[in-house]
């Protein structure tokens, strides 16, 4: 097989492929002794129908099946031996030439787009200035999260009707449209604090409420804690950002709780026997646990400006008519032209960042290795069930998270969510931080409407 590279612009280039008679006749012949094996046909014995009629039969469907496989073997194998970034992947011309009879296959001819990956160079240094937004963890915080924990730890009863400080559990079900669940949407059963709600309007349909009562809310008027959210909602930190969907509420069960003294008692069941021995112990704790916990939501922020601001910086190009034609292409429902430019927009500005990070990663040579992944998951989940005084054996725990990584989804968004807390390690090293402190509300307010 011969190919040819023919480059358009510095981020469009054409392929033109040559397959002759011997880079496919062997595997055609092969597939068809296969086919021969187990076809049936009246009047002839499993795999003694003769050659003839299984070539009559399929020989047509498997030579273009068998060119096609050669053709995406050696493609691949040319744009990796000769280094070629490309976007997405190689797709057919769009005029359609290909040379060559099916009906009397000889030498074959088939040309190919490609999208050039634009040039990109990131230098991260002290003279790039970007703001970090940190809480400032105050009395009040801490008091609500001591008074959280109290109740955590206290009496549980069941009334038959919610007041302000009852906890609801409830289910959680998407909405496509009021009163319409969305099919395959987020769903998913979790507790509701209602003195914890801050939207007023929420606050208020959550009172007054029975067994099997039915709600429609806006999720983010739950909580102003996305990661509280994302558990809520068993999503990721990252999906919350972009949830627009209204959700419907429905109550399972009423709970209240009378909360339990902040004594010598408590402090053991949060912190384990003798770790805290006095409140303001305890609450030194608490501080260091929310500036832990707002610290996620800080790098979310900086992340987002440093993307905004060095995407603008560097403007990279993008081969647009090519990737619009991709989409259109490889999209698994069918999309019309219209779709794909009313999206490109969205995909394009996504693209150019993923483009950026990537640099970044290689250039500074970050890695996340099975180890980090591994130590990653352990932790999450040694919190989790700490959360729930459950403390876990360190051999359970690698169990658990080796379970996790095995799934290939669940792998890929560690790996994913590492690589950023990588990314965004390596830029507040280089790049200068200005770091401003604001109130809880600001921040909450800031994460979300940015």
């Amino acid at each position: 097989m011969n190919i040819e590279r023919k480059d358009i612009d510095t981020l469009n280039a054409e392929l033109l492929i040559h397959v002759a008679p011997a880079d496919y006749i062997e595997r055609v012949d092969n597939a068809l002794k296969k086919y021969r094996k187990t076809m049936q046909m009246p009047g002839f014995r499993p795999g003694h129908v003769p050659m003839s009629l299984v070539k009559q039969r399929y020989g047509k469907s498997i030579l273009a099946e068998e060119i096609n496989q050669v053709i995406q073997d050696n493609l691949y194998k040319f744009l990796s031996e000769n280094k070629i970034e490309v976007l997405g992947s190689p797709i057919p011309s769009a005029d359609n030439s290909e040379v060559g009879n099916w009906d009397n296959p000889a030498d074959f001819k088939f040309t190919y787009q490609l999208g050039l990956a634009p040039s990109i160079d990131v230098d991260l240094n002290s003279s790039l200035t970007f703001d970090y937004y940190k809480v400032a963890v105050n009395d009040e915080l801490i008091n609500r999260q001591v008074k959280d924990l109290a109740r955590r730890y206290g009496k549980m009863s069941d009334p038959e009707t919610s007041e302000s400080d009852d906890m609801l559990m409830v289910e959680l079900n998407e909405l496509v449209e009021p009163g319409m669940v969305k099919e395959g949407g987020i769903s998913n059963k979790s507790t509701v604090s209602i003195e914890f709600v801050k939207d007023a309007s929420t606050k208020a349909s959550l009172i007054g409420l029975t067994v099997g009562s039915i709600v429609e809310i806006d999720p983010h008027h739950l909580t102003e804690n996305h990661e509280d959210l994302a558990k809520m909602l068993g999503i990721t930190h990252h999906d919350v950002h972009h949830l627009a969907s209204k959700f419907q509420l429905k109550v399972n069960e009423i709970k209240r709780i009378e909360p339990h003294a902040v004594d010598q008692e408590l402090f053991d069941k949060l912190y384990g026997p003798g770790e805290v021995n006095a409140e303001e112990v305890m609450r030194d704790k608490v501080k260091a646990d929310l500036e832990q916990m707002f610290s996620r939501d800080s790098d979310f922020l900086f992340k987002r400006e440093f993307a905004k601001k060095i995407t603008e910086s560097i403007d990279p190009k993008l081969p647009d008519s090519f990737l619009k034609r991709y989409i259109q292409l490889t999209n698994e429902k069918p999309v019309t032209a219209e779709m794909v430019e009313h999206d490109y927009p969205f995909y394009a500005a996504q693209l150019r960042w993923e483009l950026i990070e990537g640099k970044i990663i290689r250039k500074y040579e970050l890695r996340v290795s099975p180890d980090d992944a591994l130590t990653h998951v352990k932790q999450v989940l040694a919190s989790r069930y700490a959360q729930y005084g459950l403390p876990m054996e360190d051999e359970m725990l690698t169990e658990f998270a080796k379970q996790t990584l095995a799934k290939k989804e669940e792998a890929k968004n560690v790996y994913d969510f590492l690589y950023e807390e990588k990314m965004i390690a390596v830029v507040k090293e280089k790049c200068t931080l200005n770091e401003i402190s604001i109130g809880y509300e600001d921040f909450i307010h800031k994460v979300q409407h940015g």
